[in-house]
């Protein structure tokens, strides 16, 4: 996916779907192109993804990425519920403190740390 803006929506996308954010119900899997990224609630799918990241300590890797491409997408998006914000960038940091990820979430952590953190300021 890196480096491949297709990729990277299709990802998100999916994941809205996954994670019930999507507005309307999917015949097939055509909303997985949309590059603009509508048609489903960004809010919703931080929830989801920082519930999973919680959850799922075995995905870190996946649910890093996936949380650095939505925040690039929307970078203003933990304005929208603070307190999630607050609470994830916690859990980001003590993973971040932990090092026991690979080197490229860790950039991308770090970059996700940086948007949460700047946004409750």
């Amino acid at each position: 996916m890196a480096d491949d803006d297709a990729a990277e929506a299709a990802n998100l996308n999916y994941w809205a779907y996954w994670m019930g954010a999507l507005r309307e119900p999917q015949a097939n899997d055509r909303f997985m192109a949309d590059r603009a990224l509508t048609g489903w609630d960004p809010v919703t799918l931080l929830r989801g993804l920082a519930r999973g990241f919680v959850e799922s300590p075995g995905y870190v890797d996946l649910y890093a990425h996936s949380l650095w491409a939505l925040l690039t997408a929307h970078p203003s998006l933990p304005q929208a519920s603070p307190a999630l914000a607050h609470s994830l960038a916690g859990r980001v940091a003590r993973i971040l403190d932990d090092g026991v990820i690979s080197s490229r979430s860790r950039r991308e952590l770090g970059a996700v740390h940086y948007v949460l953190r700047d946004q409750q300021h």
